[in-house]
């Protein structure tokens, strides 16, 4: 029985820290990242203004723990990141339009604008990674075909 009430009172307290989140599904996220932190004994979560963030997220020790743990070699993510990703995975073998690359990257689950892509291309096409060639696009306008060099 003193096991339940521990655990209604860390849900109590995970509540607490996430009362002031607008947003639903943020609120959601951050009680169970808040509720995961307090059953795995990483601090206290959220009597004090100072002990959550205005995103939700909790700081403190929960925090210094995950800046120490080890960290997977390449932590850099975006558009540049996803590109180079499809180029080590051999999708440019055969040329590419950047609406395919975009429509691409949305079935990978990185809804990515397509504005936002046309960079990462571009510098991946002067580290002559890519190559970049202009093609007849849909409806006989000119675009871009990117492919491996």
């Amino acid at each position: 029985m003193k096991t339940q009430t521990a655990y209604a009172d860390l849900v109590a307290q995970a509540e607490q820290a996430v009362s002031a989140v607008k947003d639903a599904e943020l609120r959601r996220v951050a009680f169970e990242r808040v509720l995961d932190d307090l059953l795995s004994g990483g601090g206290r979560a959220a009597s004090s203004p100072a002990a959550s963030t205005k995103s939700g997220k909790p700081s403190g020790p929960s925090r210094r723990a995950e800046a120490q743990a080890p960290r997977p070699k390449s932590t850099r993510g975006g558009p540049q990141a996803y590109v180079e990703e499809l180029a080590s995975d051999g999708f440019f073998r055969k040329q590419k339009t950047i609406s395919e690359v975009k429509a691409e990257l949305g079935n990978r689950g990185h809804h990515i604008a397509i504005t936002s892509l046309s960079g990462p291309l571009q510098k991946l096409c002067v580290r002559k990674t890519l190559r970049r060639q202009k093609i007849d696009g849909v409806g006989g306008k000119k675009a871009y075909g990117y492919s491996d060099w």
